[in-house]
């Protein structure tokens, strides 16, 4: 990759972004986070690519911290396989309470979150952290495949009695 030089001719500066106070204010929907970035990795990535002088540098370095600054990150959940989850009602759990909400040991759950059968939402340290509505998930599918066993011995046992008669 060639390197492309950059001079300190000014340019017409963008307006910067709508802080998320103003957004607020004007009853806009939605969850706003803040967020704090560093500039210094991101010039180091920028430097590797491109040359600069000092003053360019000064200059890039000061629009990402203003740009950064007043950045707004918009966060939303995408409900899976077309559930209606709501975001915002859908509590984290430890293992130990999902265990409770379960009706089974805390280390049976760390088992479904290893093998993949609860969907694990974050880790924090060493301990697991699943989504409530993720364990509820859990909790219908494991119902459903019971009582489809449940009926496939029910017709078994009915053709072995009555076959006999």
């Amino acid at each position: 990759m060639g390197t492309k030089h950059l001079s300190t001719s000014r340019r017409p500066r963008t307006p910067p972004l709508e802080p998320p106070r103003a957004a607020k204010a004007r009853g806009d929907a939605g969850l706003v986070v803040g967020l704090s970035v560093p500039t210094k990795p991101l010039m180091s990535i920028i430097e590797r690519h491109v040359k600069m002088s000092a003053a360019a540098k000064a200059a890039l370095e000061q629009d990402l911290a203003h740009t950064l600054q007043h950045a707004a990150v918009q966060v939303s959940a995408v409900p899976r396989g077309g559930e209606n989850v709501d975001t915002e009602q859908d509590d984290v759990l430890s293992t130990e309470q999902a265990a409770r909400l379960l009706g089974v040991s805390r280390p049976f759950v760390v088992k479904l979150i290893d093998s993949g059968a609860i969907e694990m939402h974050q880790r924090v340290g060493n301990q697991r952290r699943v989504l409530k509505s993720a364990a509820l998930r859990w909790r219908a599918n494991e119902r459903a495949r019971q009582a489809k066993a449940l009926k496939r011995l029910a017709d078994d046992l009915d053709g072995e009695v009555f076959d006999r008669a």
